[in-house]
């Protein structure tokens, strides 16, 4: 299955769009960019600054090495977090592959650090989180975050999900949640 590469989802602080290839490219050389989207029927330039993607530049060039490699191979969905009155990147959010055989999609999200504790993760999480849950072939999404992550398991229970289990790994204690399509 290869996923859509294009989607923009209105929140209403927010727009989440498919992270523009272009973005990715520019950020490995820049801290501080504008790119042309096309948001609510119009061109928009958005800012990616020096906050966007700050802490994975390391696996980007890995990222953008898979994609040009095989352009049509199945990726997943992931999706820049942007704020609508600012027209800026203030986060992303993704899942980590296509849904699996079950319907399942795993979710991974972050803001810049200059932008958390504003509610972006929360708006951005339960709209992405909606949409993902209206396509006919995710029937469950589920997300970890660490024990000590408190901000993240407020958001994770505001979105709605529900606790599956704790585990132990290399990162430390790690909670598994999981929302199903009602």
């Amino acid at each position: 299955m290869n996923t859509p590469e294009d989607f923009v989802i209105a929140a209403p602080r927010t727009w989440i769009v498919a992270t523009p290839l272009e973005a990715l490219e520019r950020r490995l050389d820049l801290d501080d960019f504008y790119v042309d989207l096309e948001l609510d029927a119009e061109v928009v330039p958005v800012r990616f600054g020096p906050g966007w993607l700050a802490d994975d530049l390391a696996d980007l060039p890995a990222v953008l090495e898979r994609r040009r490699a095989d352009p049509d191979a199945p990726r997943p969905w992931t999706g820049t977090v942007i704020d609508r009155s600012r027209r800026e990147a203030v986060g992303q959010i993704g899942c980590l592959a296509p849904p699996d055989v079950g319907g399942m999609v795993e979710v991974r999200y972050a803001t810049n650090v200059s932008e958390r504790d504003a509610g972006y993760a929360t708006e951005a999480g339960a709209a992405f989180v909606a949409w993902l849950l209206a396509r006919p072939e995710v029937e469950a999404v589920v997300a970890e975050c660490l024990v000590t992550n408190a901000a993240s398991v407020r958001v994770l229970e505001k979105v709605g999900f529900e606790l599956l289990e704790e585990r132990e790994d290399e990162q430390g204690r790690l909670l598994r949640w999981v929302k199903r399509r009602a």
